[in-house]
């Protein structure tokens, strides 16, 4: 699970390849200029300091105003990597993410 991979998987390439496509997916899906605001509060709420994926959820719910609870279940917690559809960020006509 990419949203806690536990000590034994915390450097492992999942949690980072995933959480990579994950970030692309969401620019996919909401757009670069809410996805900048994301990151933006992101970065000024935890400066200094951590913050948990719940948190970035509630945050990226917040700044776009949509229910992304779906879509990030479907990304950090499921156990394999969601299919290719609009819903899901994903560019299934392109074959990318």
């Amino acid at each position: 699970m990419v949203a806690d991979p536990g000590a034994a998987h915390l450097l492992g390439l999942s949690a980072y390849t995933r959480g990579f496509m994950t970030l692309q997916a969401l620019r996919n899906r909401i757009g670069d200029s809410e996805l900048r605001q994301v990151i933006r509060a992101w970065v000024a709420s935890n400066r200094y300091g951590n913050g948990s994926t719940e948190d970035f959820v509630a945050l990226a719910n917040r700044v776009s105003g949509r229910d992304l609870n779906d879509f990030f279940h479907a990304w950090l917690y499921a156990p394999t990597m969601p299919s290719p559809t609009q819903y899901n960020g994903c560019s299934a006509s392109a074959g990318h993410f």
